[in-house]
Formats: C-alpha cells, sequence, structure tokens
C-alpha cells in the first residue's frame, strides 16, 4: 500500500510539473493571455492601419480593429496587462504583419484594481 501511494505521489508531481511547463510565458496563472483576447464584435472599435503608422497606443478596456496588408484585419480588445508595450506580433494572427509594430497599453480608470 505504501509502495502504491509513493507511486500515486510521484505521478502527480510529475504531472504536475508537465502541467506548469505547458503553461508558457504568454500566460497568466488564470490561464489568461496577458495581451488580451480577440474580439467578438469590433462594429464600434477604432481602426488603426498597421501599414501606415509604427506603432499604437490603446487604453486597457479599448477594442481595436487592426488592419493590415492586402486587407487583412482582425480585432483584439486589450483586456490583460496595461501600463506595458507588446510587439503586434506577439498576438496577431500568424502572417498578419511582417515588421516590427508596437502596441502601447495604458491603463485605465474605470478598470482599476
Amino acid at each position: 500500500m505504501k509502495t502504491l501511494q509513493v507511486v500515486l505521489t510521484a505521478l502527480t508531481l510529475a504531472s504536475s510539473a508537465l502541467l506548469t511547463s505547458a503553461a508558457s510565458a504568454d500566460t497568466l496563472r488564470s490561464g489568461e493571455s496577458p495581451y488580451g483576447q480577440l474580439a467578438v464584435e469590433a462594429k464600434n472599435a477604432r481602426v488603426v492601419d498597421v501599414m501606415s503608422t509604427k506603432s499604437a497606443s490603446v487604453t486597457y478596456g479599448e477594442t481595436i480593429l487592426f488592419q493590415g496588408a492586402g486587407g487583412k484585419t482582425f480585432a483584439w480588445t486589450f483586456s490583460g496587462l496595461d501600463g506595458r508595450s507588446w510587439s503586434l506580433k506577439q498576438f496577431a494572427p500568424s502572417g498578419f504583419v511582417a515588421k516590427d509594430y508596437r502596441v502601447y497599453v495604458a491603463g485605465n480608470q474605470l478598470y482599476r484594481r
């Protein structure tokens, strides 16, 4: 019985280690992205043309519709971490942007923690 208990404990620890290593640096402890999330709806979103600008300043909680080359678009809600800047490549769909593009996320008093 003691051997079974040792084996179960070892398996539990091993599975915990695997789950922890599976969580990338791009995931908060809550399992959410530090950048925010894909927006379901973007009809009232501000439009940012990635091809004609070098960076974008956004506010925490804001939804942005990014326009790229060839008419590609995607919408993103910045609900991750504020007070930081991110490379658009970190959260944009694969192949959306080829150049280095920064997004600066400012805090928002409405979402004060």
